[in-house]
């Protein structure tokens, strides 16, 4: 059995059963308090689809990839199932959004800390980040494919671009405050600066991104966790596959038009809905323009907070150019019945009939996009001296933006 928490509040139970994993909610929670927008405060058991997996909220934050097989060869042997639960449980005192799972509030504090500076100013050698990964995986509730740790700055970013936590309220924090990113590069060379620009883009393109910064030598991406509040809690996260109610597996299953309107009945944002859903367009845009064909339903979902009630579109995450590496690549959903890259006649279509945008509004966040992207298009030139062994990447990526740019005149 796991104690479920909503930051360091006791809310619940998730315990493993034959016949499927189970949710129960401690008595008198708080209905702000609920571990998800579709399991809300209730005394009757919450069960999982089927025996062996999890409820989708708990699900979209167990490892895949490089961290899951690095967490099995620590944990493996030493448990006597080794399921999605118990990988949950190894993992849950730091996980993204403000679910824990840990045995009591204090066990879930003990997270060590890292000097991020030094970090960003290391050149990196072969074995920094599988030394990160023995120190953190067992911290690090969090999905993707690539190389990826949940660490907590020890304050020596201090109160620079990067945070919202002061120098001297940091070490303080309960939990996690980044993500660091690695990768392979000899399958993926550039891929930290690579993303690191799209994150410009998307910034130059009018979206919400968090602060980020790329470590010398161009080996490590180090992001701020959009959900980490100023007294060091976490807002609550739940992306598109939790929303709708399916597992990670099903990342790729399905159509933007389902995943605007799972969006549009999940979101209530201060400016209300439409404007929620016009940001979603304009996210979608933005991985039509840089040619990402990994915005999955994973790489978008909403943050919400007790507090006040609305749920919001959260900032935009994990957007790679990837035609890069995969020169045919093609949407990761199907629009309109097809994966093909739109032209801006189904971009239009899409932003009026599924995001209650008018014909003008849709034109202009194209417009606005495309702009955004060609500004920082230029700034590509820099790229080799983030990563001298990505030249091939910088060109490869201003001509893919460039074909987006023309693809939706």
């Amino acid at each position: 059995m796991a104690n479920v928490f909503v930051n360091r509040r006791a809310v619940g139970a998730l315990t493993r059963e034959d016949t499927a994993n189970r949710f129960v909610y401690d008595d008198g929670v708080p209905e702000g308090l609920a571990v998800s927008l579709l399991m809300p405060v209730n005394l009757a058991p919450y069960h999982a689809e089927r025996a062996s997996v999890l409820h989708p909220v708990f699900d979209m934050s167990v490892p895949e990839g490089a961290l899951r097989e690095a967490l099995n060869n620590m944990f493996a042997k030493a448990l006597p199932v080794f399921d999605d639960l118990a990988l949950l449980e190894v993992v849950g005192r730091s996980l993204i959004g403000r679910l824990r799972l840990g045995p009591s509030p204090e066990e879930l504090d003990q997270v060590p800390a890292q000097n991020l500076r030094e970090l960003l100013a290391s050149r990196g050698t072969d074995g920094l980040f599988a030394d990160l990964l023995q120190r953190y995986a067992q911290y690090s509730g969090v999905a993707g494919v690539q190389p990826k740790l949940l660490i907590r700055d020890d304050g020596s970013l201090g109160t620079s671009k990067f945070s919202p936590v002061p120098v001297g309220e940091r070490v303080m924090a309960h939990g996690t405050t980044h993500i660091v990113k690695s990768f392979d590069a000899g399958k993926y060379p550039g891929l930290a600066a690579n993303e690191y620009f799209c994150l410009k883009a998307a910034k130059g393109a009018g979206l919400s991104v968090p602060p980020v910064e790329i470590a010398t030598g161009g080996h490590l991406l180090i992001v701020e966790r959009f959900d980490l509040k100023a007294d060091g809690t976490y807002h609550a996260f739940e992306d598109g596959c939790a929303l709708d109610g399916r597992l990670s597996r099903e990342k790729y299953e399905g159509s933007y038009e389902q995943l605007a309107a799972t969006l549009a009945s999940s979101l209530r944002g201060p400016e209300g809905t439409a404007a929620e859903l016009a940001r979603f367009f304009r996210s979608f845009v933005l991985s039509v323009v840089v040619r990402n064909g990994d915005a999955h339903r994973k790489n978008f979902g909403v943050v919400y907070d007790d507090s006040t009630g609305t749920v919001s579109l959260a900032p935009a995450f994990d957007i790679v150019t990837t035609s890069v590496y995969l020169p045919n690549d093609s949407l990761a959903l199907t629009l309109d019945g097809t994966k093909r890259w739109p032209d801006a006649k189904r971009l239009m279509r899409f932003g009026r009939q599924r995001c209650q945008l008018t014909e003008a509004a849709a034109k202009t966040i194209v417009a606005e996009v495309s702009d955004g992207v060609a500004q920082v298009a230029r700034e590509l030139e820099i790229l080799p001296d983030l990563d001298p062994q990505a030249k091939d990447t910088a060109d490869r990526m201003r001509n893919a933006w460039s074909e987006g740019i023309e693809s939706l005149k």
